[in-house]
């Protein structure tokens, strides 16, 4: 966002790289980038909490729903959205206007609103890591104070906005403002996914939270802007060099499309690709799954699985893989649809979705694993109690081993 005042009348001041607010300055940094904002490129919910007084050492909080969407523009080096909402029963909109500037590395925020119908002196800064804090001074109640907003884009998909005033020259901040964002991209959310990728890298020793940092940074909103949904990154359980992740596409047409389009033409990949291949040992271990139907015959064409279904809120996610014995795969997804399933429900607990192989021939250049015979149980788990239970029901379907002729289990936990 911008100066989110919703009215408030502000006289802001400037503030440049280098120019100081009495004992405040703010420094040119060496790390920020162009690309510091990509991950807010799209559509948005966001919930407000506003304190209803500030610098009045009030406790009292207003909450309020918006939306925005965000684009680049200027060639990368600037971005726009705006910001819906309703206030007090009338409608509220906003803009924000970003501008990078190479020599400097600092970002400049401009802020215009449908109250004021001004556009505002900027708030001047950077992001170190994925923590952005931005700064101007202002007059408020007659007294001078710096304005700090603050970026938290530790979780991409669910950054925080927040806002904060210091009447002492930033020995002290009180925060009055968050903006919790989550996607609203109502395309993309409610896209139904019939292709998924389980992707498995082994990487080079103690480089693992380095890749992670890496892949975060340049391999997120570039994939899904192109319809390569990513789906979340793991550990992968007592393994220090395993990077396990999810991407999901809606046929497998539209996953062709995609990869020629990313491996082949896209900035990101072109830019940070072969960075990111030196990190890695093998990348070969991709198993391309379908989900399987819960109902009729699992065969036919899948109905597919809501892309935000797949999205997972908890922590640890467990993978079964089962080998089942030749001409034996039909029998086991049965018993998955009846007696197993059945068991979880009366557990409380997970979900647990269904997948065997893709089978349609892949056209593109990268290996992907196809085997006819292999059923994937992915399962979302509470805790590692709810998983220890969950192993006491494998035990009881004994079934499930006589059209199994091998098993093997991965336990994720995400970054």
């Amino acid at each position: 966002m911008g100066i989110s005042t919703l009215g408030l009348s502000f006289g802001f001041g400037e503030m440049w790289a280098g120019q100081r607010l009495k004992t405040y300055s703010i420094a040119s940094p060496t790390t920020s980038t162009e690309k510091d904002f990509d991950f807010l490129i799209g559509k948005w919910k966001i919930k407000n909490r506003k304190l209803n007084a500030r610098l009045n050492n009030c406790t009292e909080w207003t909450e309020f729903e918006a939306t925005g969407e965000m684009q680049k523009i200027l060639n990368g080096i600037g971005n726009t959205d705006n910001f819906l909402a309703t206030i007090e029963g009338k409608p509220f909109e906003g803009r924000t206007l970003r501008l990078f500037n190479p020599k400097t590395k600092l970002w400049s925020v401009h802020w215009a609103d449908s109250i004021a119908g001004v556009l505002d002196v900027p708030v001047i800064g950077s992001f170190e890591g994925n923590i952005g804090k931005f700064y101007t001074k202002d007059v408020f109640n007659e007294k001078e104070i710096i304005v700090m907003f603050q970026w938290d884009k530790t979780n991409s998909d669910k950054p925080v906005w927040s806002q904060a005033f210091s009447p002492d020259n930033g020995k002290t901040w009180e925060w009055n403002w968050y903006m919790n964002f989550h996607r609203n991209d109502n395309l993309n959310s409610n896209q139904i996914l019939k292709v998924i990728e389980l992707r498995n890298y082994l990487l080079k020793p103690n480089s693992l939270d380095k890749f992670q940092h890496y892949f975060q940074d340049h391999f997120i909103e570039s994939q899904n802007i192109l319809n390569g949904h990513t789906l979340g990154q793991f550990k992968v359980k007592d393994v220090s060099n395993r990077f396990f992740w999810f991407r999901g596409f809606s046929d497998m047409a539209s996953r062709l499309n995609f990869l020629k389009s990313f491996y082949d033409n896209s900035t990101a990949w072109k830019k940070y690709g072969p960075e990111a291949n030196e990190m890695m040992l093998d990348s070969s271990q991709v198993h391309l799954l379908r989900p399987v139907n819960y109902d009729g015959d699992w065969q036919a064409d899948s109905h597919g699985i809501i892309r935000n279904d797949f999205l997972f809120e908890r922590k640890m996610i467990v993978i079964d893989y089962y080998f089942s014995k030749q001409g034996k795969l039909g029998e086991l997804i049965d018993l998955f649809r009846t007696e197993h399933a059945k068991n979880l429900l009366s557990r409380r607990a997970n979900s647990t979705t269904l997948w065997i192989t893709e089978l349609s021939k892949s056209k593109f250049r990268h290996p992907v694993i196809q085997d006819s015979n292999l059923l994937v149980a992915i399962t979302v788990f509470y805790n590692e109690e709810e998983y220890r239970e969950h192993l006491n029901i494998n035990m009881i379907i004994n079934k499930i081993s006589e059209v199994v002729r091998n098993k093997e289990t991965l336990i994720l936990h995400q970054f």
